[in-house]
This record gives C-alpha cells, sequence and structure tokens, in this order.
C-alpha cells in the first residue's frame, strides 16, 4: 500500500511511518500542483484540516479513486467536511492526541486575563513598576465556577486542570453521564441558565452546524460582569460582533481567543487593540515532544485494521471500514 502524506507538517510522523510501517511505501506532496498525481496512486492520504481547501478537495475527489482511509493529524475536520471529502472514503482524526498541550493553552490564555499580565506587559514597557495598580486588579479562580462547553478529550483535561486550581467545574454536554473531575453535567438545552453562574467560560467542543454561535448573544448577555471567555476550539462557535460589543462595552471580564471566526484575523478586528482581550494564533496545540507518536499509533493500528477488515478506530466520517 502506498500512504500520501499532503503538507504534512511533522516530518518526525513521516519517518516513523517509514521505519514502523515499512510494508507501506511513503509518499510526499506539498503543493496542488503535486497532488494528482501523487492522490492517483495513494491508497491511505495523511493531511491536516487546514490544507484541506477547495481545490484540494476537488484534486482529492476526482483523483483518489484508489483510496481507502484518509487520516487527519488534527482533530478538526470541518474544512474538510465544507469543501467536500470523498464518497465512500473513511475518515479518521487525531482526536485526544492534543488535548493536554490545548487544555495548558486554555489555562494560560486565563491566567494572563485573571492574572493582568497584558498590563504587566504594558507597564514594563514604560519602565514602570506597578505593583500596587496590578494588584487591584487580579482575580484568583480559587473556587470559580468553570462551565466547560463541550467534553471531548479536550474539555475533560481542562476539567482535569481545574480542580489544580480547586474550581467547581459545570459541563455542557450532549451527553450526561457521569466524568471524572466534572462536579455536574448538563445538556446544552441548560446552557443559558448555567452561563449565569459561571465566573469563566471554556469552549471545547467540535464545531458543526449544531454548534454554530452556541454561545450567542443571548448567553453572553447572561454572564457575569467578571465573567471571562476563553476559546480553544473554533471561533464559529462564538457570536463574534456579540462579545466584541460585550467587551467593549465591560459587560464581560474579558477573553482569551486562539482560536477567531476568520483566520487569519483581519487587521481592523477591534480584538487587536482591546485591553481585556489576549490574543494568539490557533496554536494551542503546538509545542512539546513525542507529538507524533500517538498520531503513529492510530495510523498504524488502523492499517492493520484495514488488512485484516476490522472497523476503523478514530472513524469520524465516511464508512466503518475500506470497500
Amino acid at each position: 500500500m502506498e500512504i500520501l502524506f499532503y503538507t504534512c507538517k511533522k516530518p518526525d510522523l513521516v519517518e516513523r511511518v517509514r521505519t514502523g510501517l515499512p510494508e507501506l511505501t511513503v509518499t510526499l506532496a506539498d503543493t496542488e500542483r503535486e497532488l494528482p498525481e501523487a492522490i492517483a496512486r495513494a491508497d491511505i492520504l495523511v493531511t491536516a484540516n487546514r490544507p484541506y481547501n477547495a481545490a484540494a478537495a476537488r484534486i482529492i475527489r476526482e483523483h483518489g479513486k484508489r483510496l481507502k482511509l484518509i487520516h487527519f493529524t488534527t482533530s478538526g475536520i470541518d474544512m474538510a467536511l465544507e469543501h467536500g471529502l470523498p464518497d465512500n472514503v473513511p475518515v479518521t482524526n487525531s482526536s485526544g492526541t492534543h488535548a493536554n498541550r490545548i487544555a495548558q493553552h486554555a489555562f494560560g490564555l486565563l491566567l494572563a486575563l485573571t492574572r493582568s499580565f497584558n498590563e504587566a506587559v504594558e507597564a514594563r514597557k514604560r519602565h514602570e513598576w506597578a505593583h500596587d495598580a496590578l494588584a487591584s486588579s487580579m482575580i484568583s479562580i480559587e473556587h470559580a465556577t468553570l462551565v466547560v462547553i463541550g467534553l471531548g478529550s479536550v474539555g475533560q483535561e481542562v476539567a482535569r486542570k481545574a480542580k489544580a486550581f480547586d474550581m467547581r467545574v459545570i459541563g455542557i454536554s450532549r451527553s450526561t453521564s457521569p466524568l471524572p473531575n466534572v462536579d455536574e453535567i448538563r445538556p446544552r438545552g441548560r446552557l443559558i441558565e448555567t452561563l449565569a453562574e459561571a465566573d469563566v467560560v471554556m469552549t471545547t467542543t467540535v464545531y458543526d452546524e449544531t454548534s454554530h454561535h452556541l454561545l450567542n448573544a443571548e448567553g453572553i448577555a447572561a454572564l457575569k460582569p467578571h465573567a471571562m471567555i476563553v476559546n480553544v476550539a473554533r471561533g464559529q462557535l462564538i457570536d463574534e460582533a456579540a462579545m466584541i460589543a460585550a467587551l467593549k462595552a465591560r459587560r464581560i471580564g474579558g477573553a482569551g481567543l486562539d482560536v477567531m471566526t476568520i483566520e487569519p484575523l483581519p487587521k481592523d478586528s477591534p480584538l487587536w487593540d482591546l485591553s481585556n482581550v489576549v490574543l494568539t494564533y490557533h496554536n494551542a496545540a503546538a509545542g512539546g515532544e513525542g507529538q507524533s507518536e500517538p498520531i503513529f499509533a492510530i495510523i498504524r493500528e488502523n492499517v492493520a485494521r484495514l488488512k485484516s477488515g476490522q472497523p476503523l478506530i478514530k472513524r469520524v466520517h465516511g464508512p466503518e471500514r475500506a470497500r
């Protein structure tokens, strides 16, 4: 079988597949020009959500007739779903492999907000010792109520870390089965009333047609004046215009955002200049050694399952088995 890596940013993963699955022929394609010929020979495609644009999607559908599996090194596949996946090809993802780093990043954003890091950086630029000025603006998250929207692998890791800060955790999820580190789980239908209890809201759920603007204007209006929003999932989960209006009017305490509705963030977006906003650049999953090993483990398991005709693990789209 031939495995194609399209615009793969993980050379260690490519090398791990070369050495760990020597029965596979490994090929690479880095541009759309290379893709038609390469995908025509491929049995397995490994790619990520971001490069799966409209042009790549068309080429993959038209030329990927041999494909038995598409694996995403990301958790999200929303761009692929938007632009179109081939019919009858199983699609798997790497959910859970980035959960710890994303949860770390979420708390980094939250601590930057609650411990006045933006203000500290600005005072440093002025060479100003701002001890008294900043002490009065800092907030402790000890015993604060954290509402986690989405209790997949990232949401559960957020809940686990929240307990180290002695927070109360309420989860919003389609499933209300009990989970470790979550004090209470409520259905989406109770989101608005739950937001009224929140000191911090973190969005960690998958984005699809059912979760568009899940945190909408009504939900933002329900938040306490000091409440913080942290988003490490997808920008479209939040009504960005309503959030910006609330931030400008200081109707909420602040927002820590790794994702935005439009990326890259337009240069005229008010989010760049709001002092109660901390921004990063959709890189919550970045960093750390050994990132590729858990992704390789998924690929290795699914290659074995392809050969034996068993259902695939981490399947998120298409049939359970290859045709």
